[in-house]
């Protein structure tokens, strides 16, 4: 009786994201999904500063921590600056529920995305958690291991450790009956303070070449894949796409087209 309670409330909540194409919530991804929520449980969640980040080697008995990527991550130029080689040729494509992305990371240095940058283009991106099952994001998951989770940790700056539940694009896009969720680890900004300091603003707009390494790197995985991450990636005012943005906010300054 619970499952089935379960169930019916994992697939009211999977329908309410009309962005959302309908093989990312159907009835037989949903039931895996739920599956899966027990084990999730289970994963701890690491606060920033990570300092005890290496004990989740001990959740993966192969030694390689799975990460999920949302945002740069995804860009295997941007993605090896900070993984070895064979961490980077792991990355698979793959769908993360009961998550919501969001550009309201307030980034201190971005001069490295591109010149010509306005005042208000601050924001990278964040994940939140979720209670709605049906909230998904589309991204990568990389296999990393002791020496490489180091460098990530080092990397995302106020970020926390969070486990969330994932599971393969082509298999979900496909339907693939034998589809299997696995439990990865993202990079999740709290709306609390980390160390006495603030990571999230809702006062800034996308870093435009942050936002373009970002885009071909969902683009190197198919253009429906580019489309779903648009489509599910949102402004601070957690509303806005970044389909739609440019018509909402700063026309002809913040613009996402490619120059």
């Amino acid at each position: 009786m619970i499952k089935k309670l379960l169930l019916s409330s994992l697939l009211m909540f999977g329908v309410v994201n009309a962005e959302n194409r309908d093989y990312l919530r159907s009835k037989p991804v949903l039931e895996k999904v739920g599956e899966k929520m027990p084990e999730l449980a289970t994963y701890p969640h690491l606060k920033y500063p990570n300092g005890c980040h290496e004990d989740l080697l001990k959740f993966y008995p192969d030694g390689k921590v799975r990460i999920f990527g949302y945002g740069s991550l995804m860009n295997k130029e941007s993605a090896a600056k900070n993984m070895k080689p064979e961490a980077v040729a792991s990355m698979q494509p793959v769908v993360a529920f009961g998550v919501k992305r969001i550009f309201n990371y307030q980034a201190t240095k971005t001069d490295h995305w591109g010149p010509g940058q306005d005042r208000k283009e601050k924001a990278m991106l964040n994940l939140f958690p979720s209670f709605n099952i049906g909230s998904i994001a589309n991204g990568v998951t990389i296999e990393v291991d002791a020496e490489d989770l180091s460098s990530l940790v080092k990397r995302e700056r106020g970020y926390d450790l969070v486990p969330i539940i994932v599971g393969n694009w082509n298999d979900i896009k496909d339907q693939n009956p034998e589809m299997e969720m696995q439990i990865a680890y993202t990079f999740v900004v709290a709306s609390e303070l980390r160390k006495n300091i603030a990571y999230s603003s809702t006062e800034f707009y996308p870093v435009r070449g942050y936002l373009h390494a970002i885009q071909d790197g969902a683009k190197s995985f198919g253009k429906e894949f580019r489309e779903v991450w648009n489509a599910t990636t949102y402004l601070a005012d957690g509303t806005t796409t970044i389909d739609n943005w440019d018509e909402e906010t700063f026309r002809g300054i913040l613009c996402t087209k490619d120059p």
